[in-house]
């Protein structure tokens, strides 16, 4: 299981089936509102659905995919398709209490672009959890895994995840008229992106300015 301190009260580690219950009572909390702007596979309608989707993100941390089979939690799922670059589907944890997912897929085409997607309870929001947590991620990806360039996409008129690339300097490449589907909704979707070395000149600017 991959996990990563923030900070003293900020932690993301892979989800488990372990938080299952857990992740289902927050996503319960603030379903309504999350709805209209994260894709409905990442918002289970079920606690079973719920348990499923952690044991899948399990399965997706293991280093060795072959070990999902000889795992406890496999026959609640039936199978395990493991795709060639797994996404990273993690918890955010503040003061020990789930706060909401930050997600790290890989582009097929070119592995080394990594794509941040994220969201968070309604209770954590205004604190700058998910930038911190973006911008520690950035930093262990770009030094343990090789990633080149960072992207970061949402809907045109979701003012909340548009302010997180854009406190972190991601530059606005484009915007796609419809889309953005998510569900019943369609958006125009803007695209964000930085590249590795730009986001380490940016902050070594930082450090000396500051």
């Amino acid at each position: 299981m991959f996990i990563l301190s923030i900070e003293k009260e900020i932690i993301v580690r892979t989800l488990h089936p372990d938080d299952a219950e857990e992740l289902f009572n927050l996503l319960e909390r603030n379903r309504a509102r999350l709805r209209p702007w994260i894709h409905p596979t990442a918002l289970p309608e079920t606690a079973q659905a719920t348990r499923k989707f952690t044991i899948e993100c399990f399965f997706n941390s293991l280093d060795d995919p072959f070990d999902a089979m000889d795992s406890p939690y496999f026959p609640e799922v039936g199978h395990h398709f493991r795709n060639l670059n797994p996404p990273m589907e993690m918890g955010i944890w503040v003061n020990g209490s789930l706060a909401g997912e930050v997600a790290l897929s890989w582009l097929n085409e070119s592995p080394a672009v990594a794509e941040f997607g994220y969201w968070l309870a309604e209770d954590f929001e205004r604190r700058g959890i998910i930038t911190r947590c973006v911008r520690a991620l950035m930093d262990h990806t770009i030094d343990h895994m090789d990633i080149e360039q960072f992207l970061i996409g949402c809907a045109l008129n979701n003012q909340r995840s548009r302010a997180v690339p854009e406190r972190l300097g991601y530059r606005l490449h484009t915007t796609v008229p419809n889309g953005e589907v998510v569900g019943e909704f369609t958006y125009d979707r803007v695209i964000y992106g930085i590249q590795s070395t730009a986001w380490r000149e940016q902050n070594k600017a930082h450090v000396q300015n500051s």
